[in-house]
């Protein structure tokens, strides 16, 4: 049975087949390899106003004023949406509200953070109607200075203290996933003891494990293989540790020399994994791939399903923010941007994802 094409979709393949007036017209061959149908979600900015688009349709964030979202999570008909205010001290990307259905909520307060001392939430995931952060807080009152700074997840607004330091620790990635003895939350994450000594690794629930002389930790993804960790190791090697089987996979060298850049992908799919950073190359596994159907120079994120690639891509050329969907490698959304008075672009794509109907 044929299934008809989501708007966003059929905008793409009308570039692609030079369509011009009825998407119906379709060739029922290029349909059929395209059914099912899919809904594309991006989040990003407007005028200054935190948005998302739901096969370009927009729909602007409640409060979202001077807001750049950073991810976006669909499950189960709920949206939901992650912004910041800017960097901090201690982030790049520190996530400061988060929206369900448009209601927005202030990380703070929903989490019941102190009001003063340090904080930075910086890991966001949903899990089977749940909401899971991860981060660091300074605890203001704590009997041991040696204990200062506290490593935390949150199922909803539910605190978990995974460690304790007087050195600032940092979370980089949450997923969450069921297993016989009922859901495991696993986070990636730096720590520093007291001694000075750093690690990288990831904890199970409460349980530290550490990827030895690894550079760098990044973001969990899922396939039908298992639960993936993106590492770096030796300084430019990327490595994939699939966690349920212990094993590692060496992906290619990191080409952008800022190395706290990469990002992991999966297609649920298949045992595909798709690794990118900032610049305009990616792997598919451990092959190289440009994105040489854009002049765009920057990949902003990916999201990849049943093998079609959606994929985000900018530029900033003089004082100008370009920012472009594609559906595998067609153009199907832009958006163009100047800077404010805050040396902010007031408009840019940021994150997509993609549901199947």
């Amino acid at each position: 049975m044929k299934k008809l094409l989501s708007p966003f979709l059929v905008f793409a393949l009308c570039i692609f087949n030079s369509c011009t007036n009825n998407a119906s017209t379709m060739n029922d061959e290029v349909a059929k390899t395209l059914t099912p149908s899919y809904d594309v979600y991006v989040a990003g900015k407007e005028n200054n106003k935190a948005s998302y688009w739901k096969n370009t349709l927009k729909t602007e964030l409640t409060n979202g004023e001077d807001i750049t979202p950073l991810e976006i999570i669909v499950q189960s008909n709920n949206v939901y949406v992650t912004g910041t205010k800017g960097p901090t001290p201690t982030s790049l990307k520190p996530i400061h509200f988060f929206w369900k259905n448009g209601t927005r909520y202030e990380i703070k307060q929903y989490l019941n953070l102190p009001s003063t001392g340090l904080s930075d939430i910086t890991a966001f995931t949903v899990y089977e109607g749940n909401v899971y952060f991860a981060g660091y807080v300074e605890n203001p009152n704590a009997v041991n200075p040696l204990e200062k700074y506290e490593l935390c997840y949150w199922k909803n607004d539910s605190k978990n203290i995974l460690y304790k330091s007087q050195y600032i620790p940092s979370a980089e990635g949450i997923t969450a996933a069921n297993s016989v003895t009922g859901t495991e939350v696993y986070v990636s994450a730096r720590i520093t003891d007291n001694n000075q000594n750093t690690d990288r690794g990831y904890f199970k629930n409460l349980t530290f494990n550490s990827l030895g002389q690894s550079n760098n930790v990044y973001n969990f993804a899922k396939n039908n293989n298992g639960l993936h960790l993106l590492y770096l190791k030796n300084g430019v090697q990327y490595y994939s540790k699939n966690i349920f089987t212990n094993s590692d996979i060496y992906i290619g060298n990191n080409i952008n020399p800022v190395g706290a850049l990469g990002h992991l992908v999966t297609d649920k799919a298949s045992n595909d994994f798709y690794t990118y950073e900032l610049g305009n190359n990616y792997y598919k596994n451990n092959t190289l791939i440009s994105t040489n159907f854009s002049s765009l120079t920057n990949i902003q994120n990916m999201f990849v399903l049943n093998n079609n690639i959606y994929m985000i891509k900018y530029s900033i050329s003089n004082g100008t923010y370009t920012g472009k969907v594609f559906v595998n490698g067609v153009e199907a959304q832009t958006i163009t941007s100047t800077q404010n008075s805050s040396q902010n672009f007031t408009g840019t794509f940021n994150a997509v994802y993609v549901v199947e109907n």
